[in-house]
């Protein structure tokens, strides 16, 4: 049956000009004819029939020959356009007045009726419009049916032409459902384009994306400026959605588009290795004894890392899940992701501050959470060189002020988000992240357990260099990196939280665990792969230059240094630290001196310096700089 219909298709493709031909000759007779029986009640007086023979041969000539000469013989039906109602129009116009002149002049009929000529014209022109609507509406409705599958919800950022074309190629069939438009020209706010609604301006792609579960958006604005665009980029990355874009006619002439209209590219195809899943049954049931029903809080829940744990979480049924986060906007976003994926899950989202010692307080006495999962933190090594002392502030002493609050409630586990920096760090950044590891192991004695999980770069994250990469191909180039030579540990956000969690479940107190993450990538060879990948040639479409290293960044990165106690455990491709033989006696002297400095002195200076030095000795970071320096 389906080779019979794909002959059958094959061989009206091989005669469709002469059966465009013959049925347009059909309808010229045809709507003749039908004239005369709507001028006389289809009761036609022999003479009038006598008219219409000798008549018709003529009008059949004249419209085929207007019909040729406005090229309306070609074309395929199923793309008609106000173009082709234009054509339509001037050759059933011309048509009708050469033939009324050759009735008048050369038949000198006299009891021809005149109204039959209005009629006839108007009848034909229908005609010839419907049947060509008729074939664009068959075929559309036919491709739709036939290409059925799962839809994808887009936004089309543009109610222009440009989006209204877009519109039209998706209603033809896609795997594609058209929400809404975007547009921020106040004029077009509520109107509907072929039945698809303005639903607002720019600014409110992320709301949008969570209100009505968008899937990608598709920007249909070639013409904007570059600032425009990385304003829209940046919107749909904070909505962690996808986005393409309509490249300008200019660039599609000399070959030039952006990535954000190629093929999309997923983070595991950047990874150098195969992407680890630890999906064992002993591992779900795990984690299952550990998450279900229990009450939950993650800070820093709107963040890349946090978000992750949050979804995954919800996945195992806890009693309560408390998001707890500083940036409004991050906040109302997963909030709103839980809340619909999730619908019967106790969720309290909570806009708060690790440092606010009250609030958590009120926190853990009102909800008694059972479980911490502590990814709020700073985390931009070149931001931290410039304001240190908030580096101290709230990533060691906002996670002590955390801890100790925990231990007062009798919270069970904490699990501290930690980083492949904190390894012979040379970064403030780093630096902090080493001090909270070790006042953590300080804990020891606690009834409350408190594990540290240390990993690479995670690679799509907001924080990361591919965001960065995307918006800089999208913009045309360069893309920038440090350093030739610059290699890092990378893993993807699922990896990265599924041993978060299942480290969590390990946990007995006092371990810092890390994944086997394979060999390092050069970001040179990442920034490579990411502009093959995205359809362009590297150093021809898309240049890359190296800037040289930033305040506190490495050239490599280290899992772990010589000395350190590496364990294997239960879990493929997670080893863990313990044993580090800290000193607790003297680095809780050190924390006390630290909280001291810090209350005394407003800025970083080198009383703060020294100790920094003395509780992390393998550090390697600079000398303060005068405040001038770090906030210029």
């Amino acid at each position: 049956m389906k080779m019979n219909m794909t002959y059958f298709k094959n061989t009206l493709l091989e005669y469709r000009k002469l059966l465009i031909i013959g049925v347009q000759t059909i309808i010229i007779p045809l709507s003749y004819f039908l004239s005369f029986g709507l001028r006389f009640d289809f009761t036609i007086p022999p003479n009038q029939v006598e008219n219409f023979l000798k008549t018709v041969p003529l009008l059949i000539l004249m419209r085929l020959l207007f019909l040729y000469y406005f090229d309306l013989f070609s074309g395929w039906w199923r793309y008609v356009s106000t173009e082709d109602i234009v054509r339509i129009t001037k050759a059933v116009l011309l048509s009708s007045i050469f033939f009324i002149a050759a009735v008048v002049f050369f038949f000198n009929l006299t009891s021809y009726p005149r109204s039959v000529l209005i009629v006839d014209t108007l009848i034909i022109f229908l005609f010839l419009c419907s049947i060509r609507l008729l074939a664009r509406l068959f075929r559309e409705g036919f491709k739709v049916r036939n290409n059925y599958t799962a839809k994808k919800n887009i936004l089309i950022i543009g109610a222009g032409s440009a989006g209204v074309t877009i519109l039209n190629e998706i209603n033809k069939g896609t795997d594609f459902n058209p929400i809404g438009f975007v547009d921020d020209n106040p004029a077009k706010q509520g109107f509907k384009i072929r039945g698809i609604q303005v639903l607002g301006t720019c600014k409110d792609i992320p709301k949008l994306a969570a209100l009505y579960n968008i899937d990608e958006v598709l920007i249909a604005i070639p013409s904007a400026p570059h600032k425009t665009m990385q304003e829209i980029l940046r919107l749909c990355d904070n909505a962690n959605i996808k986005y393409r874009s309509l490249p300008r006619i200019a660039d599609i002439l000399t070959g030039k588009t952006f990535f954000s209209q190629l093929r999309d590219v997923h983070p595991e195809e950047l990874l150098g290795r195969p992407s680890i899943s630890f999906r064992r049954e002993s591992d779900r049931m795990a984690l299952k004894k550990e998450l279900t029903d229990r009450c939950i809080i993650v800070t820093g829940a709107g963040g890349s890392i946090g978000s992750e744990i949050c979804r995954q979480i919800a996945g195992y049924s806890p009693k309560t899940i408390i998001l707890y986060e500083r940036s409004e906007n991050d906040l109302y976003f997963i909030d709103i992701e839980l809340r619909r994926k999730f619908p019967a899950l106790n969720i309290i989202s909570i806009i708060g501050d690790i440092l606010n010692k009250n609030k958590l307080n009120d926190i853990f006495l009102q909800y008694a959470p059972d479980i911490v999962y502590h990814a709020a933190a700073y985390k931009h090594v070149p931001l931290m060189e410039k304001d240190p002392i908030e580096a101290v502030r709230n990533n060691v002493m906002g996670t002590k002020t955390l801890a100790d609050i925990c231990i007062e409630h009798g919270t069970k586990k904490v699990i501290f988000i930690s980083t492949d920096k904190a390894v012979n760090p040379s970064s403030i950044m780093g630096t902090t992240k080493r001090m909270t590891e070790m006042l953590l192991q300080i804990y020891g004695a606690a009834a409350t357990k408190f594990i540290s999980v240390r990993f690479g770069n995670v690679i799509g994250s907001s924080g990361s260099v591919i965001p960065l990469f995307k918006r800089q191909i999208a913009e045309g180039g360069p893309i920038t990196i440090t350093h030739p030579e610059t290699t890092r540990f990378l893993m993807t956000i699922p990896e990265a939280v599924q041993l978060v969690l299942l480290a969590g479940s390990m946990g007995n107190g006092g371990e810092i665990f890390l994944l086997d993450m394979g060999e390092p990538v050069k970001i040179v060879d990442l920034a490579k792969n990411l502009i093959e990948l995205s359809g362009l040639i590297p150093y021809k479409d898309i240049n890359i230059e190296f800037i040289g290293l930033r305040d506190g960044e490495k050239l490599h990165e280290e899992l772990y240094w010589e000395g350190e106690n590496i364990v294997d455990t239960a879990t493929k491709k997670i080893r863990m630290l313990s044993n580090s033989r800290l000193n607790i006696l003297q680095y809780k002297i050190l924390l006390t001196k630290l909280e001291q400095a810090l209350s005394t002195n407003p800025g970083y200076n080198s009383a703060i310096f020294e100790l920094m030095k003395e509780m992390v000795p393998e550090a390697t970071i600079g000398p303060p700089l005068k405040d001038a320096d770090f906030f210029a």
